[in-house]
């Protein structure tokens, strides 16, 4: 999602919000981004700053559209915010978001194109199923064990329930036997799958908090480069999420700023 995320911001001419993981604030997501601001010597997360702050103005019925880019960190400037997690434990967090959810990202939409959510690992718990419900298009990542692969195909339609949905095979190996042409086909997927490759550069950047500047360095490889099949993989799935999501913008070369 790190990946995805990035190049979106960097190529697509969309407004986009990144929720991460919503329950724990410097989660990995948003360690993936941070480093860029230290370095730049802006301030981190305010005190009033994320996720807790526009709860708290949803519940009070104060939460208008225009105001929710203020409580974000800008990534890439007038491309990508991110909003910071929650301070609050989680057993605090999720019952009090129940009611302010569906208010909060109904004023997402009205002022970003596309609002990109970490729903965590798993579908069992009830904050991660409410999550599914407002979805408009479900991006699923799974790894390449077949037996993770026939237990999905056996629940796949009482955990989406109908939902639009994208497939990724995540840290993927190519030289895997179980390629994604061959899961695909032992499935009998009428949809597509797409693969995102294991690749430790974009590992190590990404906790170092330069996951832009490592997609914006690399979005030109060429096609000898080491890193050329992590960014055709990454780039393919964006332009997927793209055109389900309904967004008739168009990609452009992009800037890191």
């Amino acid at each position: 999602m790190a990946a995805a995320a990035a190049l979106l911001g960097l190529e697509c001419s969309s407004r986009l919000l990144l929720f991460g993981h919503l329950q724990s604030r410097r989660a990995v997501m948003e360690q993936a981004f941070m480093k860029r601001r230290t370095e730049s010597r802006e301030p981190g997360f305010a005190a009033d700053s994320g996720i807790d702050a526009l709860a708290r103005l949803a519940q009070n019925g104060k939460l208008s559209p225009e105001m929710i880019r203020d409580y974000t960190l800008p990534l890439l400037k007038d491309r990508l915010d991110l909003l910071p997690g929650s301070n609050k434990p989680d057993k605090t967090f999720i019952p009090g978001m129940k009611e302010v959810l569906l208010p909060l990202l109904e004023s997402a939409k009205r002022y970003y194109d596309l609002i990109l959510i970490d729903g965590g690992s798993g579908t069992g718990s009830g904050w991660t199923q409410e999550l599914l419900k407002s979805a408009d298009l479900v991006v699923v990542s799974l790894n390449q064990s077949r037996y993770v692969w026939e237990r999905f195909f056996q629940q796949q339609e009482l955990l989406l329930n109908g939902k639009m949905r994208l497939l990724v095979v995540g840290q993927y190996d190519r030289h895997s036997q179980h390629t994604a042409k061959n899961i695909a086909r032992q499935h009998r997927m009428s949809v597509p799958l797409y693969p995102v490759p294991h690749l430790a550069a974009f590992m190590d950047a990404s906790q170092e908090g330069r996951a832009i500047d490592f997609l914006f360095r690399n979005r030109s490889a060429s096609r000898d480069h080491e890193n050329h099949f992590f960014m055709q993989c990454v780039r393919g799935l964006t332009e997927a999420i793209i055109e389900r999501a309904g967004i008739n913008k168009p990609f452009f070369g992009g800037k890191g700023e």
